[in-house]
C-alpha cells in the first residue's frame, strides 16, 4: 500500500513539473499561481436545489507567511438563513493527505441571498494550502448544503 501511495505521489509530482514547465506567460485574465479557487459549480453531477445557487472558496498568498482565505454562499432569493464555513488545509506529504490546520470560522446572514467571509491566516513556508468550504441554505424548514474545495497554492 505504501508503495502504491509513493508511486501515486511521484506521478503527481512529475505531472506538476510538466505542467509548470509547459506554462508560458499568462494573459491578464488568468489567475496567477498565488491564487486558488473552488466552486460548487465544479460538481458535474445534477443537483436539484430549490434555494441554493452556488458556493465558492478562494485562497490567495498575501506575503511570505500569510494567506487570505475567503468564501461565499449564494441563494436564488432571500432565505431564512444562509451560511458559509471555511477551513484551511495543508498538504501533509508524510501521510499523503490534506489535513485541517485552521478553522477560519463561519458567517451567517438572515433574510438574505448571500453571505461572505474573508480572513487572513499565518501559514508555514514551503507548504501547499487550500480552502474547504461548507455552504448551507435554510428556508421554510428545508436545508440545502454543498461543499467546495479551492485549488491549492504553494507558499514558498
Amino acid at each position: 500500500m505504501n508503495l502504491l501511495k509513493r508511486s501515486g505521489l511521484l506521478l503527481i509530482a512529475i505531472m506538476l513539473f510538466i505542467v509548470i514547465g509547459a506554462v508560458k506567460e499568462g494573459s491578464a485574465n488568468e489567475l496567477p499561481f498565488s491564487v486558488g479557487s473552488g466552486s460548487t459549480l465544479n460538481d458535474y453531477t445534477v443537483q436539484a436545489s430549490k434555494y441554493f445557487m452556488s458556493g465558492t472558496t478562494f485562497i490567495q498568498i498575501v506575503s511570505a507567511d500569510r494567506v487570505k482565505v475567503s468564501g461565499n454562499t449564494k441563494a436564488y432569493n432571500p432565505v431564512d438563513n444562509i451560511k458559509v464555513d471555511l477551513i484551511l488545509q495543508r498538504w501533509d506529504s508524510s501521510s499523503g493527505q490534506w489535513v485541517d490546520v485552521l478553522n477560519i470560522g463561519s458567517a451567517t446572514n438572515y433574510s438574505s441571498s448571500i453571505v461572505s467571509l474573508s480572513k487572513e491566516a499565518k501559514v508555514l513556508k514551503n507548504s501547499y494550502y487550500r480552502v474547504w468550504g461548507i455552504h448551507r441554505v435554510m428556508h421554510a424548514g428545508v436545508i440545502e448544503q454543498q461543499a467546495s474545495i479551492s485549488t491549492y497554492v504553494f507558499v514558498d
